[in-house]
């Protein structure tokens, strides 16, 4: 069991983070963000942008090979087909248990996600921290045959500074704090003070939306953003 003092510190660290862009401060969100809490101008500077290509990849279910896929594509559009990189417009919205993905490391350490969400590696053993965020490649290699390379890493890290824009749901959030405090890893903490924590506690350049599958839906109709998963 995690000792309390270290999970008061690890709290600490969460409170103390820079407001994610999307999340109020004003007051607590709910299990419904509305319009007076989310910054829908924000929002649509992030996606409007011209493009040649938009497309959004819908990221419900667990499954971490859907970053690989979202660099694929990325590949193929720019080498294969010719678009140029800035041409290519990249949504990801994490809904559902994806939004671990887009939780920091603090987060995962103070909320033991990886055990209470069911996170696993390839061998069965919990994930203990986000290990799908960081730059995998140390090189600035521009082969994109290189296995090592910048345009072969599909970290979190490596698809934003390529351009993909990362969104997480609000609705999917405030249920996972319910679930955490239900497990017993938050002692002393509400749904409530899980789910400002873990808003302060997105990955850099994440953006809270009030619902993944409605953030899907308003791209592709509003932007004619195309819509990928993978299964």
């Amino acid at each position: 069991m995690i000792q309390r003092s270290a999970f008061l510190g690890a709290s600490l660290v969460l409170a103390a983070a820079a407001t994610t862009a999307g999340a109020s401060d004003a007051a607590d969100i709910g299990l419904v963000e509305t319009t007076s809490e989310f910054d829908v101008a924000a929002f649509a500077r992030r996606v409007s942008r011209d493009a040649d290509i938009r497309q959004v990849w819908d990221a419900g279910k667990l499954n971490p090979k859907i970053l690989g896929a979202v660099k694929n594509s990325l590949n193929g559009l720019q080498f294969g087909f010719g678009v140029a990189p800035d041409r290519i417009a990249t949504a990801f919205v994490a809904h559902n248990d994806s939004n671990v993905l887009l939780y920091s490391d603090a987060a995962w350490t103070a909320y033991r996600l990886g055990e209470v969400l069911g996170v696993h590696d390839p061998t069965g053993a919990v994930v203990t921290s986000n290990i799908f965020a960081p730059a995998r490649s140390a090189s600035g290699a521009q082969d994109p045959d290189d296995v090592h390379g910048f345009y072969q890493d599909p970290s979190i890290t490596t698809l934003q500074r390529r351009g993909v824009r990362f969104f997480v749901c609000n609705t999917a959030l405030v249920q996972q704090a319910q679930q955490i405090v239900d497990s017993g890893v938050a002692p002393g903490q509400s749904a409530v003070d899980v789910a400002r924590s873990l808003r302060h506690s997105l990955l850099p350049g994440a953006m809270l939306v009030p619902s993944g599958v409605a953030t899907i839906a308003y791209l592709q109709s509003r932007y004619r953003y195309s819509h990928l998963a993978e299964e």
